[in-house]
């Protein structure tokens, strides 16, 4: 079943960035096989080393941003699930991105750790301390009687809490170890006398031991059990204050931390297996573009050559069209305006049909179709010398006569009314159509009042349709100021024709709204909008915007209006056949009077030459200004077409013309 958008508005075929690892012996075979099947596009040499070079810093800056990962989740003291749902287009500015926003976090933690530990320190030998009181108490000891801290020209006296081989060390350096206790089983708390030269020799380790008690006011042995108890609470809250704030800052960034271990693990499980290639004297790494459709199909010949791909997705790559088999000769249109970006739509499908239709109404004639389809065949060969382009525009003659044929058919024109008014017999005319020969010459301007006003109701709605897909395509890019404007526009395109005929008393109210809507209240409207838009355009494209405003309300009437060179094209060719038939009829009617038999053949002759000259005067007009109008008046609401063709298109046969003294 054919997908509804192929229909529409297609999505072109993207491309992704390969790397094949194959053995050095098969790559030559495997890059000509995959070329002539417009399976890869390679990268030129000079860049293909750099693209290398680029996946290998990937790798490193994959397996850091792993390191972070781990790092930030150990501060996490459960599990936690984080839903994923948008993955970057481009993974390695992502990546960048999320390395240094997750490298900045794990700073912070390490600094609020670092806090934390110095706190936790300070309490330990707080809890220490105590430990020591307790035991002086135990021995029948005042602990204001006791010299804790004190720094003489003779005697210094330390207390010192740390490891007990580090207590030991410093302890030979000392005069008395007046006390000793065990705090844990591998650390100690221990009041030291030292003479003062001997001191100064260990002072550097003893600095590290020492408990602090300058800061403590104590007075008396009550006072120094209630200061302790109350400084080790308070450290205990501290400490845990700053723990929760860790784990609040690394839960804040569960998500980065999540989508940085799915894309770092995505990364390193496609880099691995090129880790051997860049190391290996036996194999080598080929890059290039494929399209994704085509991936399949690449990695079985690869395989087959006992290699491996490995596909990186790229932030601009090239695309190709994927169109259906119809619209393929189209694609010559849009190549004009440039290729379609990854991210957009192709405009093939919609710009064939309204191509289509636009040339039918500037060329409806029955038999200037069929020679436009016999003429392309003929003529065009001694034009263009590029087969496929020659291909495709024969087939945009042919889809184009089909149609002028058809609108032919509806208007009644067969060379004009030469063979016109035999269908006018059996179908009624529906399309707008001239008096044969232009006898009845009051006609011929109803006509073309009808043709004008048939031409210009088709802009509108062209145009109005091409906004509404430019407004659709801003609401699926989330563009807010784009949407506000299309939105506008698209109101004032409603509200203004009634509001243009209840001022001026043109009849332009196309949908009708008068018959629904007071007309004072279409007018209010629509300077209502005005006003809205010029402000909304004066922020949007400040400081230009408050001046431009008037030039894009102006371009939509503009765009309408310019549809009315589908009337004069129209109008212009009927009158020439028309004509060109008074001139054959003159000719039939002179000659015939002479031999029936000769004036048959002059009209024959006649309406032959003549016909075909104004067949290829009259078919180019309709060709170039519909080509036109679906690039300026319909694509350009909503098509930028920044994208770039992939490059192979396999190898075809060329034919050369060499010998008979040629050059």
């Amino acid at each position: 079943m054919v997908e509804p958008s192929k229909l529409f508005l297609n999505r072109p075929d993207v491309g992704a960035k390969a790397f094949i690892v194959v053995p050095i012996d098969h790559v030559d075979e495997l890059l000509n096989d995959l070329v002539r099947k417009s399976l890869l596009e390679p990268l030129p040499a000079s860049e293909a080393p750099r693209e290398v070079e680029k996946l290998k810093s990937g790798l490193e800056l994959t397996l850091k941003i792993e390191r972070l990962v781990q790092e930030l989740s150990k501060k996490l003291p459960e599990v936690v699930e984080v839903e994923v749902k948008d993955l970057p287009w481009d993974i390695d500015r992502a990546l960048d991105k999320l390395y240094t926003e997750l490298g900045e976090t794990l700073e912070v933690v390490q600094a609020l750790e670092a806090e934390a530990g110095r706190l936790e320190e300070l309490r330990e030998r707080l809890s220490a301390l105590k430990v020591l009181f307790s035991k002086v108490r135990e021995l029948g000891m005042s602990a204001s009687e006791l010299v804790l801290d004190y720094e003489g020209s003779m005697i210094v006296v330390k207390t010192l809490y740390g490891r007990s081989d580090a207590i030991k060390a410093v302890e030979e350096a000392s005069l008395k170890t007046l006390l000793k206790i065990d705090v844990s089983p591998d650390k100690q708390v221990a009041l030291v006398v030292f003479g003062r030269e001997s001191y100064e020799k260990v002072k550097h380790e003893a600095s590290k031991l020492e408990i602090r008690l300058r800061d403590l006011r104590i007075a008396g042995d009550v006072d120094i059990s209630a200061a302790i108890d109350s400084q080790i609470t308070e450290l205990g809250k501290s400490i845990s204050s700053i723990k929760e704030k860790i784990e609040s800052i690394v839960r804040s960034k569960s998500y980065e931390i999540g989508l940085a271990k799915l894309l770092a693990e995505g990364v390193a499980s496609k880099v691995g297996m090129l880790k051997e290639a860049l190391e290996s004297k036996y194999l080598t790494v080929v890059v290039g573009w494929t399209l994704k459709s085509k991936l399949s199909e690449l990695e079985s010949i690869v395989r087959k050559r006992r290699g491996t791909v490995m596909v990186e997705e790229a932030p601009e790559p090239p695309v190709e069209f994927n169109n259906l088999k119809p619209f393929k000769p189209f694609e010559l249109f849009t190549e004009i305006m440039g290729h379609p970006s990854p991210h957009e739509w192709d405009p093939t499908p919609l710009l064939t049909y309204l191509y289509l239709t636009f040339f039918s109404l500037m060329f409806p004639d029955v038999g200037y179709a069929i020679g436009l389809i016999v003429g392309s065949r003929l003529v065009l060969p001694y034009f263009v010398e590029n087969k496929e382009t020659l291909s495709r525009l024969i087939k945009i003659a042919t889809y184009a006569g089909i149609t002028g044929a058809f609108a032919g058919l509806l208007s009644g024109n067969f060379f004009g009314s030469l063979l016109g008014s035999c269908i006018s017999a059996v179908i009624p005319p529906v399309l707008p159509s001239l008096p044969p020969r232009l006898e009845a010459l009051e006609a011929v301007g109803s006509v073309i009042l009808r043709y004008l006003g048939l031409a210009l109701g088709v802009g509108y709605f062209v145009v109005l349709f091409s906004h509404g897909i430019g407004l659709y395509k801003n609401i699926i890019t989330r563009n807010k100021i784009g949407v506000a404007l299309e939105f506008v526009i698209l109101a004032l395109m409603v509200v203004a024709p009634p509001a243009i005929k209840a001022v001026i008393g043109f009849d332009v109210d196309v949908l009708g709204l008068l018959r629904a809507i007071p007309s004072d209240v279409c007018v209010k409207l629509a300077v209502g909008l005005l006003a809205t838009y010029a402000l909304l355009k004066s922020l949007a494209d400040r400081p230009f915007g408050a001046m431009l405003w008037i030039f894009d309300v102006l371009g939509v009437m503009a765009d309408v209006l310019s549809f009315v060179r589908i009337a004069g094209i129209a109008i212009g060719g009927a009158i020439m056949a028309e004509l060109l038939n008074s001139l054959i009829l003159n000719l039939y009617t002179v000659t015939s009077e002479l031999s029936m038999f000769l004036g048959f053949t002059v009209g024959i002759l006649a309406a032959a030459t003549l016909h075909v000259a104004n067949l290829g005067l009259s078919s180019i007009s309709p060709f170039v200004h519909s080509l036109r109008l679906i690039m300026y008046e319909v694509s350009s609401k909503f098509y930028e077409g920044g994208g770039r063709r992939i490059s192979p298109r396999g190898v075809k046969s060329v034919t050369v013309k060499i010998g008979g003294g040629a050059r």
